[in-house]
């Protein structure tokens, strides 16, 4: 038996389709500040304790997000630090995380 969604309302639609529009253009404003350097690997993690929507930016996003790490680098580090490549920001453990720090900080 497949599980039904719930039934929303066509005010409830908008706000989740508003919602998400928000988060997505937020998680693209926080890749553009990690890209030009403007926000470090520490100050995302504390971010994203604070926001929602940061933290459930995929980690594979961020990595590749970074400067100078192309999509053959951001997989070769994840693969190092054992992250599955559907992995949440938040689902990171603290040995991911020091991984990732260890990788990626010079």
């Amino acid at each position: 038996m497949t599980p039904v969604p719930p039934t929303l309302s066509q005010d409830q639609r908008v706000a989740a389709s508003r919602l998400a529009v928000a988060n997505r253009r937020r998680r693209a404003e926080v890749k553009r500040l990690i890209k030009t350097g403007e926000l470090s690997l520490a100050d995302l993690f504390e971010l994203a304790d604070h926001e929602e929507c940061v933290a459930q930016m995929r980690a594979y996003d961020l990595i590749s997000a970074l400067p100078a790490i192309g999509e053959v680098k951001a997989e070769r580090i994840m693969s190092r630090a054992q992250i599955a490549k559907t992995r949440r920001v938040r689902g990171l453990g603290p040995k991911q995380r020091a991984e990732l720090f260890r990788a990626l900080v010079r």
